[in-house]
This record gives structure tokens, sequence and C-alpha cells, in this order.
């Protein structure tokens, strides 16, 4: 079993371990999201059965357990952006190779796109940012709440970290993409209440106040 803390009353996580990356658990009305499945089935306990997984990306140290997942439960909807679906296929692409597992995954039962709206349950749905420079397909989620969209939080996977941002060097990354990525996190940011969690998948948490300034000093500005 993993330690899990809490962010939110609905939304938790099991910080990192060694291969692994920042698995949060949302807990909805009558669903139950894991995003990036990087930990078992029998890692990431939760009091009420997981209904969706949704990676960030498709990195091994956010997916690594997803082939687990997908033997356990068949019928386990697994949502990730089109952009990344090659990797895969690909364990040198994937990074599983350089994790010592060489591997390949299941592709995703459904895809999202840039600025897709994802209705998770009666009260809470996901806002889909693709944020490319880290891996073509990476992906932020704004968690909203109620008919009035209450921001939740920000999730950002491998784009946005507490003050820093993801690699760059792999093979599907960019340095021009990423720098249009941060500049538009910079300016969704900058609407979002202050104290809003932004939840980055490797390290500890930030706000949103926090990770605009960060953003303003680095001059990841969309001005």
């Amino acid at each position: 079993m993993s330690r899990i803390v809490e962010i939110t009353k609905e939304l938790s996580y099991f910080p990192e371990r060694f291969r692994t990356c920042n698995v949060f658990l949302l807990k909805g009305l009558d669903q139950v999201i894991l995003f990036d499945p990087s930990l078992s089935v029998e890692q990431a306990v939760s009091d009420r059965p997981v209904t969706m997984l949704i990676a960030t990306h498709a990195h091994y140290d956010h997916i690594g357990s997803l082939d687990k997942w997908k033997e356990a439960r068949p019928d386990l909807p697994f949502l990730m952006h089109a952009a990344d679906i090659p990797m895969l296929d690909d364990p040198a692409v994937n990074a599983s190779m350089f994790f010592g597992r060489p591997a390949s995954f299941p592709h995703p039962d459904r895809t999202f796109e840039e600025g897709d709206r994802i209705e998770l349950d009666p009260l809470y749905s996901l806002r889909v940012y693709n944020t490319p420079g880290h891996t073509m397909g990476s992906c932020c989620f704004l968690i909203l709440k109620g008919e009035e969209e209450v921001p939740v939080a920000l999730l950002t996977g491998d784009t946005l970290f507490d003050r820093g941002w993801g690699r760059t060097d792999f093979v599907t990354g960019s340095d021009a993409l990423m720098r249009r990525s941060l500049e538009r996190l910079y300016g969704l940011l900058s609407g979002l209440p202050p104290d809003l969690p932004v939840c980055p998948g490797h390290a500890s948490m930030t706000t949103a106040a926090l990770a605009c300034r960060f953003l303003q000093l680095m001059g990841f500005t969309d001005n």
C-alpha cells in the first residue's frame, strides 16, 4: 500500500517513488479517476473502485502499471491525448528502456484533444489543455466542480513543476513548444484563484499564485 496525501476533499495523491510519478486520485459523485497509472492496482488503494484511468502523457514513469490495470480490469477505460499514441509501442520513446523495464503499453480506449471538456459525472468535469514540449501529447487538466465550474485544481503533469518545468531533450520534446506551453499556462494561471492547488507530476504541490510568480520571473509570460 502506498501513502496517500489529501489535497482537497475530493483530490488526493500518492507521492512519487522510484519508477513512478505523483499519482492523483479524484473521487467524484459516482466516478473515481486515477491520473497517471504508474502504481499497480494493489498499490493505489482506494475505498471506492477506480472507474477511469487518464494519462497526462505516455512516458513510462506515468503509465508503468497501465498493462497491469488493464489485465486486472479490461473494461476500465483509459484516456490519453492521441498525439502520444505512437510512444506506447516503442520502449525507447516511452522511456521504459531507460528505466530498465522495456515495454509497450495498451492503446487508449478514448482520446481527447485540446479544449475538450470531459464530463466525469454530474458534479465534476475536466477541461483539457494540450501543452506540448515534454511530449507532443502532454496535457494539463483543470478540474471543475458544479454548474458554476468552480476550479478545484490544475494537474500539470511534466509540463510545469514547482519552480521548474519538464525536460525537452526526449525524442518528442521541443524547447520552442515548451516555451509556448509555459507562456500559455501563465495566462491560464493568472486568471485562476491564487490559492488553487497546482499539482505536478513530480516533486511537491504549489499554487496558482506561486506558479504564476515563478513563470513571470523566468520570462514565460504571454505578452
